[in-house]
């Protein structure tokens, strides 16, 4: 018979336990009983086994940041510090350095432009008033709160603009947002900051203060009208298309209207000659010049000195040839200026 060892008790219940670790260990682990949570991310050991606090601050699970409505949002990093969330600030257009005015009964320009705070000049250029009491009850002004108001007139370029009113192109463009200097508008308002040079002021002194089609390009007195006459150098008789305005020569000679510069040169008869060429078929002559201070396709506006009057060309003495004419078709300048 073969001999049989008896089963160990002891070695039996060892199995056991070994057995039921087993089984128990995963759950455990999945639930959390019997193993060691690990650290908070907001918490660190040390070498010597002391827990310190990290720079980042953890929330408890029931706690988030709280935004309220609008602009203000509420920190944990300290316990009743409030962030305000700034909105942001909009730039000023052109179009908000512009102000507005509609005259009342009685008002005077100089009290408006009191009001204002502007120049009485700056509200005359940008509203082209001939005169002081050129405004009437319920007119509209704009003028902005600095330099004054342009209108852009068909062809004319920011290169001209500039060279009326003694500006800085850069200037115009940053001033007025112009994102394409090469590309404005007819009829588009524009502002001039620092203008160095006024033309509107010439306007008004060579208006004598009255609404007209063409001011004199300079005063002085008329030698030899627009009619049939002896020419005083040639002896012959012939039509004299314009008039001659006597002035001594190197006086400036101011464009009568706005337009574009047609001609610069040499001209029979006429000497040194510049000619306008305006809206609806209209041209204005400037003759026996010393000087021309433009150049051909520069647009003037009225008011801009153009030439320097002389005696050159076919001329019994220094003074200015001027004509206006209608298409081909000379018009005595005296009907238009005031």
């Amino acid at each position: 018979m073969t001999d049989k060892r008896p089963i160990r008790r002891d070695r039996v219940l060892l199995v056991a336990v070994i057995l039921v670790g087993i089984i128990l260990f995963p759950v455990l682990m999945r639930s959390g009983g019997s193993v060691p949570q690990k650290e908070s991310v907001g918490e660190q050991q040390s070498e010597e086994g002391v827990i310190q606090q990290s720079s980042s601050t953890v929330l408890p699970e029931s706690e988030e940041p709280i935004i309220s409505e609008g602009t203000e949002e509420t920190s944990a990093v300290e316990e009743g510090e409030t962030l305000r969330i700034e909105e942001p600030v909009e730039e000023e257009q052109p179009a908000d350095l512009v102000l507005s005015h509609v005259v009342a009964a009685g008002e005077q320009l100089g009290d408006i432009a009191s009001r204002l705070g502007v120049t009485i000049e700056a509200i005359m250029a940008s509203n082209r008033i001939f005169s002081s009491r050129g405004i009437r009850e319920g007119q509209l002004l704009r003028v902005p709160r600095e330099g004054i108001l342009h209108s852009i007139k068909s062809g004319q370029t920011l290169t001209d603009i500039a060279l009326t009113y003694g500006a800085s192109i850069d200037e115009i463009v940053e001033a007025n947002w112009i994102t394409d200097p090469s590309m404005i508008y007819a009829d588009e308002e524009i502002i001039i900051l620092h203008p160095r040079s006024l033309p509107w002021e010439n306007v008004i002194y060579f208006s004598q203060g009255e609404e007209v089609r063409f001011i004199w390009p300079l005063f002085g007195p008329v030698v030899s009208p627009f009619d049939w006459r002896i020419h005083p150098v040639l002896g012959n008789y012939h039509h004299h298309d314009g008039i001659d305005i006597d002035v001594a020569s190197g006086t400036t000679v101011y464009a009568a209207a706005p337009g574009k510069v047609y001609f610069v040169g040499e001209e029979n008869g006429y000497g040194t000659l510049v000619v306008l060429e305006h809206s609806d078929g209209y041209y204005t002559f400037y003759g026996h010049l010393s000087e021309a201070l433009v150049y051909k396709g520069q647009f003037v506006e009225a008011g801009q000195p153009i030439a320097e009057s002389g005696n050159s060309g076919i001329s019994s003495g220094p003074h200015l040839h001027f004509e206006i004419r209608n298409h081909e078709f000379p018009i005595d300048p005296l009907r238009f200026l005031s």
